[in-house]
């Protein structure tokens, strides 16, 4: 059965939620991984080796982490158990999904399309869409807010 009441999160991810269940292990407990640049305009770079290994699929939840917090963007990890699901919602800006591990669907504008590993949805702002985990799975949500 599906369960859209135990998404736990850290604040950040732009769900509209909030906090559900408290945190646990790789739910957002921990700080964002890159620290602000030393100037807010010089050019920089940051790096993450290895996303996936950031979040933990917990047993029934939802759980996400804030990442990477950029001038316009912002980068959270989701982890879903098999059947979890983040019912349909908006984002206040531009999003794209990209599946790390399992399979996910998702559904916008009347369809719904799998996404395996790999795989890139875009989805525009404030457009209306649902995240069902078909299988445990891991998602990067990359959110363009380039309202300055």
């Amino acid at each position: 059965m599906a369960n859209e009441h135990d998404h736990r999160c850290d604040g950040a991810c732009g769900c509209g939620h909030g906090e559900h269940g408290g945190h646990g292990p790789g739910s957002g407990s921990g700080a964002p991984v890159a620290a602000p640049a030393p100037e807010a305009d010089a050019p920089h770079m940051v790096d993450i080796a290895d996303l996936a290994s950031m979040i933990e699929i917990q047993t029934e939840a939802t759980v996400s982490r804030t990442v990477l917090k950029e001038d316009g963007l912002r980068t959270v990890l989701f982890a879903f158990d098999r059947d979890q699901v983040l019912t349909e919602h908006t984002a206040a800006m531009p999003v794209m999904i990209q599946v790390l591990s399992g399979l996910l669907r998702i559904g916008a504008e009347g369809r719904e399309v799998e996404l395996a590993p790999g795989g890139v949805v875009y989805l525009g702002t404030r457009l209306p869409h649902t995240v069902y985990a078909v299988e445990p799975s891991k998602m990067v949500l990359s959110m363009f807010d380039n309202r300055g």
